[in-house]
């Protein structure tokens, strides 16, 4: 494969790896307006439920008043008829007692009111302390929100230009070696494109094992605060297409460099390298207890795939140099999918 070729399947990868972060970020969004929508409408639901029972409320107090006048009239028209019965021999007292009576209605009624009224004032009373929490709550939860937020931008921008920084200091040092060894003869000048295609290779890998390992974590935090609002998950998507556009520069300013390099001193086709046959490491005797092993010393391995491989068994260099690129796909799932495992056995293998 030429290094066109190389460089177009990685500007590929790269392709893909956004293309990924897009779907991830369009999904937090679906999921974040569906939660937003069901807190509305059970935020509406309860609003019902409280309008149902004061309408309750009033109608039990209606009808409650109504069997009192009902009764207070039975027994004011029974009270009238022994009246206009003993109303010459009583006349002065049934006034007195008409009288009477009437203030005590009047009472009644008066209590009655109040109380409604009192009850009515307890409820309102009540649903406003209840609105006023839901609002707090929600004032709090959205400062919260936008609190965590920007800490999460502030180091997803930070690590990115830490990202871009390094790979910028690589490059520069690549460009220093080269023109160190541009006097060599075509011998040197092939080891140095192998050298250089190598060392490209594995910084792309380790580059793609951070990034792997960061996205991990930017899901784990997205999937905890998936609650976020869509204006910040907006911000979030401009400022990962700004690094991206920054990565995509000086990845272009390393193709200028390689093709500046070719037109000003052509060198013959490197040989193609000999075909190494893989030798497959026996499998390890069962031991009662095993050390681990560091893995991360192995290019493209970064701590979040280490403990990955611990949850799928692997702990040492010798078990990873014992396994094939097929069970470690299949071990690490989505994890692994696009992780150079083969490059993992060989290194595991010279450590082992």
């Amino acid at each position: 494969m030429t290094l066109s070729d190389e460089m177009q399947r990685l500007s590929q990868d790269f392709r893909g790896a956004y293309d990924d972060r897009i779907t991830a970020v369009a999904g937090i969004r679906t999921e974040t307006a569906q939660e937003l929508s069901e807190f509305h409408a059970a935020h509406q639901e309860m609003g019902e439920e409280q309008r149902q029972r004061l309408s309750e409320n009033r109608d039990h107090l209606a009808s409650d008043t109504a069997a009192f006048m009902k009764e207070t009239h039975a027994a004011n028209q029974q009270m009238a008829a022994e009246l206009r019965t003993h109303l010459d021999e009583q006349e002065s007292g049934r006034r007195a007692e008409a009288a009477e009576d009437a203030r005590g209605r009047a009472e009644d009624v008066a209590t009655l009111k109040s109380d409604t009224a009192a009850m009515l004032s307890d409820f309102q009373a009540a649903h406003k302390v209840m609105a006023a929490e839901q609002r707090q709550r929600l004032a709090e939860n959205r400062d919260r929100l936008t609190s965590d937020t920007a800490a999460f931008m502030k180091e997803t921008h930070a690590a990115n230009q830490q990202m871009a920084a390094e790979l910028r200091t690589h490059l520069d040092e690549q460009e220093s070696g080269r023109r160190a060894q541009a006097a060599e003869d075509a011998r040197g000048r092939a080891e140095d494109v192998a050298t250089l295609k190598s060392d490209t290779t594995a910084m792309l890998s380790d580059f793609h094992a951070a990034h792997q390992e960061m996205g991990e974590e930017q899901r784990q935090r997205l999937a905890e605060d998936r609650d976020r609002l869509t204006s910040d998950v907006a911000k979030m998507r401009d400022g990962l297409q700004a690094e991206l556009s920054e990565a995509r520069q000086v990845w272009s300013s390393f193709t200028t460099l390689m093709q500046q390099r070719r037109a000003g001193k052509p060198a013959a086709a490197p040989p193609p390298p000999p075909l190494v046959k893989k030798v497959v490491a026996p499998p390890l005797p069962v031991e009662e207890e095993v050390a681990p092993d560091d893995l991360t010393a192995i290019q493209g391995i970064g701590a979040g795939m280490q403990r990955h491989l611990n949850e799928a068994g692997i702990y040492t260099y010798a078990q990873l140099a014992a396994s094939t690129p097929e069970k470690l796909q299949w071990a690490l799932g989505d994890v692994g999918r696009l992780a150079k495992v083969e490059t993992w056995i060989d290194q595991a293998r010279d450590l082992a």
